[in-house]
């Protein structure tokens, strides 16, 4: 089994795996290609965003189109099959969502979380990778892109 240690540079990595009371299961699962399975609740919470309605408000399927339309969200964004985004967002999000188009995970889930450098276009990846850590989606951006969707 190979040790992963993020460099000092890495505080998004150490940030991440923090979630967990055990960050160094994160660090192995990474070194070793896996994702890590973090808990939500904590340092973040995920609105998870059907692939239909996010292709839908980027007007495409390209990768590259529905990264751009990811962006201004404000934080990372995970892919993962069989075709859902999930936004980061604030720890505590999930306790007053209300949304009919997506649902929030927070407080008592866990979220499957792929290495830094993993960012696709296949397999779980960052669909838009974290810039530095506790930079989060804002969620009344998220409504507003699921709202361009649905329409």
């Amino acid at each position: 089994m190979t040790t992963y240690t993020p460099p000092p540079t890495a505080p998004i990595a150490r940030w991440l795996a923090s979630s967990i009371p055990d960050p160094e299961s994160a660090y192995r699962d990474w070194a070793d290609g896996r994702p890590a399975i973090l808990a939500l609740g904590g340092a973040f919470d995920a609105v998870k965003l059907p692939q239909r309605l996010v292709h839908a408000a980027a007007g495409a399927h390209e990768y590259s189109a529905v990264a751009t339309v990811l962006a201004p969200l404000g934080g990372p964004v995970i892919w993962s099959p069989p075709g859902w985004y999930l936004a980061l967002v604030p720890a505590g999000t999930a306790a007053d969502w209300d949304s009919p188009h997506a649902g929030a995970l927070g407080c008592g889930t866990y979220l499957t979380v792929p290495r830094l450098d993993r960012t696709g276009p296949s397999g779980i990846h960052w669909a838009v990778p974290p810039v530095r850590a506790r930079a989060l989606c804002s969620p009344a951006a998220v409504e507003q892109l699921f709202q361009a969707g649905a329409r």
